[in-house]
């Protein structure tokens, strides 16, 4: 396998991975919204590691949205776009583990109302970007 086959191999399966994790987040959103929440993220997460993969850019092992839209090359047509998702940075870690006074935080339903359009756009049109990569346009 050749380098450049195995980044259109990593961008196609960054790609399957985000669509997943959507789905999953849907899925989980009514009954398990922490969950959701974790699952809604890691769908951003995998789209930006996936765009950046067509741009060579190596992202390392950072999960938080801002910091790897940074690394985007400047004034990348989908950077604002990842920006306005950033609040869902903390979902990586937040909602998963208990405060260190024992709470759990919750993820307000309201903000999927909002969030999730965002992302289903991106997934159409970051995906439209990683497809046409991954099939060597």
């Amino acid at each position: 396998m050749t380098p450049e086959d195995l980044q259109r191999l990593r961008v196609r399966s960054f790609l399957q991975l985000a669509k997943e994790e959507f789905d999953v987040a849907m899925q989980l959103r009514t009954d398990h919204r922490r969950q959701a929440a974790y699952f809604l993220q890691q769908s951003v997460e995998k789209l930006l590691r996936g765009v950046l993969e067509t741009e060579s850019v190596p992202a390392g092992t950072m999960h938080n949205i801002r910091g790897l839209a940074d690394l985007l090359p400047k004034g990348h047509v989908l950077f604002e776009r990842f920006l306005e998702l950033d609040e869902l940075s903390p979902a990586a870690t937040r909602y998963r583990y208990p405060s260190p006074k024992g709470t759990l935080a919750d993820f307000d339903d309201s903000r999927f109302d909002v969030l999730t359009p965002k992302v289903e756009a991106l997934l159409r049109d970051a995906g439209a970007v990683m497809k046409r990569f991954a099939a060597g346009e």
